[in-house]
């Protein structure tokens, strides 16, 4: 997974699309499961992307569009990392 996105549409893209010729994260958790990721670090930085990209879904099953869902993501976002959106969706989850 890359390390560089830094928007919430950015993620989503790699997510379900793939980037720069590489495969979708859907792709590679569809093909190989966990083997792909088997490092901790790697699990670890999949966890906290997954729990940005979950925000989407249920915001968009919510009956939101995707793009209103990732613009307004990316607001809420502001000017966090995607890892710091992660830890915060997690802490209001928690709360």
């Amino acid at each position: 997974m890359g390390r560089g996105g830094s928007s919430v549409k950015e993620l989503w893209a790699e997510w379900h699309d793939g980037i720069a010729n590489q495969p979708s994260i859907q792709h590679l958790e569809n093909t190989y499961g966990t083997k792909w990721r088997q490092s901790s670090n790697e699990a670890k930085f999949y966890s906290r992307r997954l729990c940005v990209i979950n925000y989407v879904h249920t915001l968009v099953s919510s009956g939101l569009t995707t793009d209103a869902t990732l613009e307004r993501a990316d607001i809420e976002r502001g000017r966090r990392s995607i890892d710091a959106l992660s830890k915060y969706l997690r802490s209001v989850k928690t709360n």
